[in-house]
């Protein structure tokens, strides 16, 4: 007994396609199917080959949710295209996060190279916040395990960056005091250095020298 795989009518009389569909149903999945497939060749290559960041995660966005649509035929076993629509999104998806990755390490790369040869240590800050700010924008964007494993490195480096930025320009400063023989503003800066240890994310036994040496300037200029 024939029976549609779309409509699911079935019959000894039921005309059927070669795709296992009765005449309206398939006459509806060809239409539907020979559109959505010429949506995705047309993004398939602007996805591969525009230089436009937004252009190529457009495109593939929009492959991504024709070729799900697609592959509602697909589990019912009516022929759409090849390469396979689950196929296609599977490829398309590790692609997206793929132009995510490389987009946002080249910016963060830039802002980074900003921030080493910005005059002062509040613009070398600024610049690697933007930096992880579009880190943190990048991580809600990509599902792949390995891919967000890359931007965290990426991540940990900007931090570090900041960090060893901001805790150098109070250490600078107090040298800096000291030398003009500013004692208290020499010590405020050393206890400011100090909070910023003892309050970071940092574990302090991993900055147990730092620490130790910036009680030993305190104590010097408390005497």
């Amino acid at each position: 007994m024939a029976k549609c795989k779309m409509c699911g009518r079935k019959g000894l009389f039921l005309w059927v396609s070669k795709n296992g569909l009765c005449k309206a149903c398939d006459v509806i999945a060809e239409l539907d199917i020979r559109q959505r497939t010429r949506i995705i060749n047309d993004c398939m290559k602007l996805a591969d080959k525009s230089k436009n960041i937004k252009t190529k995660l457009s495109r593939c966005d929009l492959l991504i949710e024709h070729a799900q649509v697609l592959f509602e035929y697909e589990c019912k076993e009516i022929p759409t295209i090849s390469p396979l629509p689950s196929q296609l999104s599977q490829e398309y998806t590790i692609k997206r996060d793929q132009i995510v990755l490389e987009s946002t390490t080249t910016d963060v790369e830039k802002a980074l190279a900003k921030a080493e040869i910005a005059a002062t240590a509040r613009t070398s800050i600024n610049e690697a916040n933007k930096a992880l700010i579009k880190l943190l924008e990048a991580k809600k964007e990509i599902q792949d395990r390995v891919r967000l494993d890359k931007l965290d490195e990426l991540e940990a480096r900007v931090r570090h960056f900041s960090h060893e930025t901001q805790l150098n320009a109070y250490i600078e400063e107090a040298r800096k005091a000291e030398f003009k023989g500013q004692k208290k503003k020499a010590l405020d800066q050393y206890q400011e250095a100090l909070f910023f240890l003892r309050n970071d994310d940092i574990d302090d036994s991993l900055q147990e020298e730092k620490i130790r040496d910036i009680q030993l300037k305190i104590s010097e200029l408390s005497d």
